[in-house]
């Protein structure tokens, strides 16, 4: 049975939002042999006019423990699987660069500057 609220609670309405394209949230590739394999691809709804990424609740997954399968038999899994091997060492040089100290360049002292007139 209801109970009467004095002071009712109201939610205004919200506008509806429109995420017509796919956010990556998390990527993940596990490929512990030559032979087995699996990838899981996590995205969100979102909007690349606004850069509103939806809620995680709406996410959705794609997965498959045919790793190797699918790069063999699906040219754009190949070409994206190449990219990501050709972007390792890349990738670790820039980190590495990243984490250098700051070159000093060696300062010169005026008296050890040589006029010749």
């Amino acid at each position: 049975m209801p109970i009467n609220n004095p002071n009712p609670v109201i939610i205004p309405p919200t506008p509806e939002i429109v995420y017509p394209h796919i956010w990556l949230y998390n990527i993940s590739v596990h490929a512990p042999t030559v032979n087995s394999g699996r990838i899981t691809i996590e995205t969100l709804p979102y909007n690349a006019d606004t850069q509103s990424i939806g809620s995680r609740d709406r996410f959705q997954m794609i997965e498959t423990d045919r790793l190797w399968s699918a790069v063999a038999e699906v040219p754009e899994v190949a070409i994206a699987m190449q990219a990501i091997i050709d972007a390792v060492m890349p990738l670790k040089n820039w980190i590495d660069a990243q984490n250098q100290p700051p070159m000093i360049p060696d300062v010169v002292e005026e008296s050890d500057i040589v006029v010749e007139e």
